[in-house]
Parts: structure tokens; sequence; C-alpha cells
């Protein structure tokens, strides 16, 4: 029998490490920090520690350690430690490729990295060429963020903050610095999402304080404003609306000199916020005053990264149909803009197509339909949400949920009962219990 080439990777972990641009030595940094931000306080993992996993020991994985390796690569470490196949399991479905064309695709990508580990590597000023590589790269993350599952984006976002803070302690120009900021606040406020989504709302403030510092720094004021929407977000969903309101006020100066989507975010969060407070006027009058600003925006510099990054029609009808759900009075109008979100993210291709955005949808469609007393409505409505693996379960939909189920309590029949009971099921396993 031949032997094994010695150039093959033996493990899927040991063929993802050999694509990225970092040693082994910044992997374990990067592993610490993700292991600080998911709240795995004092775990480390050592260099050789890596090695020896990506040979295929298994030796040493404690949960801990798997939870955050899941969250780093994308794969649980039963995966990860396994003979490499043709085709990664993290890569987007399509059609695979032969392996002579993986040969040569591992050949480029191999001097690709090789180039691109040099630059980063020396100490000659920061160059734009490197500073737009890292823009391509935040315009990726932050499209994937709304499209794909947290656990395989976790891992190279904080790898690209890492990498973000360590050029920003070389030497650059002012204009230079002046994007290194802007994209490290880009990236601090994803990770405040992320901390959201994991039900970590103290750790999401604290990365969206620091990407208000930086924002600040850059004097830009469509990020300082998407930074104060970000924070009144986090504060809606920890159940504190009066903060949530407190924050898209201070958000109010940079607004209005703002020319992107941002103040219409700022606007539509306020909305529900006062929504969750009981006052529909306030909400009604914010619904509209986001939907002016939107007509009224102008793509910019935080616009153009896309994603998360953005705000357009599609996420307002989302806005406002959540917001209008729990309003007495309000639930015929809030069907409406849910119908309408659902119907403009029904097409995954389409730019701007967020999963959360059309889970949440369905829940406030739900949500107006029980308040009606539609029952079988609303059963219909959350079919397609309680179906959603544990991974897509995120922080907003699991509190949204938890509306439904307060408003079943209002009826006592089999259909009732058997929705409450299912919303509980999903509610078990969500995303933060598969990270930890």
């Amino acid at each position: 029998m031949a032997g094994r080439n010695l150039h093959e990777p033996r493990t899927v972990l040991e063929q993802l490490l050999r694509q990225q641009d970092r040693t082994y030595d910044e992997v374990a940094a990067a592993f610490e920090q993700l292991a600080r931000t998911l709240g795995e306080r004092g775990l480390s993992i050592t260099a050789r520690h890596l090695r020896r996993l990506a040979s295929g020991e298994r030796s040493g994985t404690t949960p801990s350690t798997r939870r955050v390796l899941h969250a780093m690569f994308g794969l649980p470490v039963d995966e990860l430690l396994r003979p490499p196949g043709v085709v990664l399991p993290v890569a987007p479905a399509r059609a695979a490729p032969s392996p002579a064309v993986h040969q040569e695709r591992d050949l480029l990508e191999m001097a690709a990295q090789e180039s691109h580990r040099f630059t980063y590597d020396q100490e000659f000023p920061i160059s734009g060429e490197v500073i737009d590589g890292l823009h391509d790269e935040v315009r990726e993350l932050s499209t994937l963020f709304i499209t794909q599952p947290l656990p395989t984006v976790l891992g190279r976002l904080v790898g690209l903050q890492s990498t973000t803070l360590s050029l920003l302690e070389r030497r650059q120009t002012p204009a230079n610095a002046r994007r290194l900021y802007f994209l490290a606040s880009v990236v601090a406020g994803l990770l405040a999402t992320a901390a959201n989504d994991i039900s970590k709302p103290e750790l999401a403030m604290t990365h969206a304080r620091t990407a208000y510092l930086w924002a600040d720094y850059t004097g830009h004021d469509g990020l300082r404003t998407w930074i104060r929407a970000l924070q009144s977000y986090i504060c809606f969903w920890a159940d504190r609306p009066r903060e949530a309101v407190r924050y898209a006020e201070r958000g109010a100066g940079p607004a209005g000199s703002a020319r992107g989507s941002a103040p219409a975010w700022l606007y539509a969060g306020q909305a529900r916020a006062w929504a969750a407070l009981g006052n529909t006027e306030q909400a009604k009058q914010l619904i509209h005053r986001a939907e002016n600003a939107i007509e009224q925006a102008a793509s910019d510099e935080l616009d153009e990264l896309g994603g998360l990054c953005t705000f357009g029609p599609p996420k307002h009808l989302y806005y406002a149909g959540r917001a209008l759900a729990g309003l007495p009075g309000e639930f015929a109008r809030a069907e409406r803009y849910a119908v309408d979100a659902i119907e403009a993210y029904r097409d995954p291709n389409q730019p701007g197509w967020d999963r959360t955005c059309l889970a949440d949808s369905r829940i406030s469609l739900a949500l107006a339909r029980v308040t009606r007393g539609e029952i079988e409505g609303a059963s219909a409505s959350l079919e397609p949400v309680l179906t959603l693996a544990p991974e897509d379960r995120i922080h907003d939909l699991v509190q949204t949920l938890h509306l439904v189920h307060r408003e079943l309590n209002r009826f006592d029949t089999p259909g009732s009962v058997a929705l409450q009971e299912r919303i509980e099921v999903f509610s078990q396993v969500s995303l933060r219990q598969v990270l930890g």
C-alpha cells in the first residue's frame, strides 16, 4: 500500500489552517480572543496543542475548547478532526469540481496567502492596497452576517478584528488611519451584533461603546448614527426600551448630518422601542420618519459595505410590522407590513436578503394573527421558523416568540396549547446553547 503523501492535510482542521494567512501562534491568539467574546473566561490554547489537533490527536478537547473551535471554524470538532474530503463542508453549496481543479486552486490560494502574509508581517507603512483588502473582507463579512449562521462567520470576524487592530499599531498616514478606524468600528459593530445574537447584551454594549469611540475619531456621521442605532437595538432586545429610546435620541445629532441609510435604522428602531412602551402615536410617527429617511438617503461609505451596514425598504417593512404587531388596534397594519416584508425577503438571491429579518417577520405576522384570535393562521406563519436549526435561533427570534407564547395564554384550545409547546421546545436549544 502506498504511504500517505506528507504534503496532504491529515484533518479538515489542518486543511482549514493551511488556507488561512495566519501562523499557529496567531490562530491561538485569535482563539483566546474569541473565547473571551463568547464568555469562556480564562480559556486558552497553545500553538502546540493546535498542531496536535490538526494532526488528528483528540486529547485535551474540553467542552469549552470544542465550543470555541466550533464557533471559530464553523464545524463541530468531530468534523474538524476527520480526514478531509474533496469538498469542505463550510463552502457554499455548488457542484464539486474535479480533484485536479482543487489541486490547482489550492496552489493558487497558497501563493496568494503567502503574499498576503508577507505583506501584513512587514513593518513598512500601511498602503492603500492593504486597506482595500481589509475593506473587501469587511464588506464580505457584513453580507455573510445576514445570510449565514453566526458560527460560520464568527471566527473570521474575530481574526479580522485582530488584523485591523494590529495594523493600527503600525505607522500610517492620517488618511489611512482614518480608514482603518472606520473599518475597526464596523467590525466592532458586527461583533456587538454577534454578542447580542447569543444573548449577551452587556458584552454587546462593550463592543458597541468601543465602536462609537472609533467612529467618533473618523468624523463619519453615518457611522456615528449607525452605532447609536446599534446601541438602541441592543437595549431593545435586552427589554430596556426606555434606554433604547435614549440611545436613539443621542443619535439624532449625527443623523441630521448623515446622508446614508443609517438614520432610517435609528428611527425604525426608536419606533419599536416606543411601541414596546405602548406609545402608538410616537411609534407611527417614527415609522413614517424612517420611511422618509430611506427615500431621501444617498448611498454613503457605510452603505457601500452592504449587508448589515445598510437599511433598505424590506428591512423597514419588517421593523414596522414588528413595532405595530403588539399594539392594540394596529394588528391589520402590522399584518400588512409583515406580509410585505416576507414577500420582499422571499428570494435569497436578492441583494440585502436577510434570513433573520425574514424569520422575525413571520413571527410578527403570527403575533398579529394571535392577537386577533387566528391561531391556525399564526401556526402556519410560524412553521418555517420553528423548523430552523439551532444555530439560526438567535436571541431576537427567541424573544419575539416569547411574545407570541404570552399572547397565546388568552386561549385554551388544543391548537393554542400545541403551538405554545412547540415554541417552548424551540427555545430550549438556541444559538446561545450551541456556542455555550
